[in-house]
């Protein structure tokens, strides 16, 4: 990363930016141009790892964009302020984000319930066990991208002025 003073490292706190995002964009190979979904999310993050969840159809696009290549990346943020300026290219915004790459593979099994457990917790305000039925779970991919690096920062007003007298 550029700009190391807003860099953010500390786990806790990459976690309370997953927790409050709302989307994940979720970049995949599609040939000349990259394909891009914004997509409700899950996510498993420990000290060492971050994994991401994802549901979608069984089948279609997405599926088999990831079953022809399964790198990817991805970008979620939390925009909180448009910042003017009185000089147009000063404007800017107060934001959190993440971003990264990884592999994503269509899961099943027990790891298939841990994903959609986990997107279903994240934006569920119960916190309850979720069922779901057979039918429901053969019908739904649970995709998992696993993280292989990210960068997380933090921009507000303050970094913005320290910018800008520099």
């Amino acid at each position: 990363m550029k700009r190391n003073d807003i860099e953010v490292t500390d786990i806790n706190r990459i976690g309370d930016i997953l927790k409050e995002a709302k989307v994940c964009r979720l970049a995949l190979f599609n040939g000349k141009y990259p394909y891009i979904i914004p997509m409700c999310f899950g996510y498993d993050l420990d000290s060492d790892k971050l994994e991401l969840y994802f549901h979608c159809a069984a089948k279609g696009k997405k599926i088999e964009l990831i079953k022809a290549n399964n790198h990817a990346a991805f970008e979620i943020d939390c925009l909180y302020e448009i910042i003017p300026a009185e000089i147009p290219c000063h404007f800017t915004a107060a934001y959190e984000s993440i971003t990264g790459s990884g592999t994503v593979d269509i899961i099943n099994g027990i790891e298939k319930l841990t994903g959609l457990n986990s997107i279903m917790s994240k934006y569920s305000s119960e916190s309850r066990e979720h069922k779901y039925s057979e039918q429901m779970l053969n019908n739904v991919a649970i995709l998992k991208l696993t993280v292989e690096e990210f960068c997380c920062k933090i921009h507000n007003k303050d970094d913005e002025e320290r910018e800008l007298t520099v």
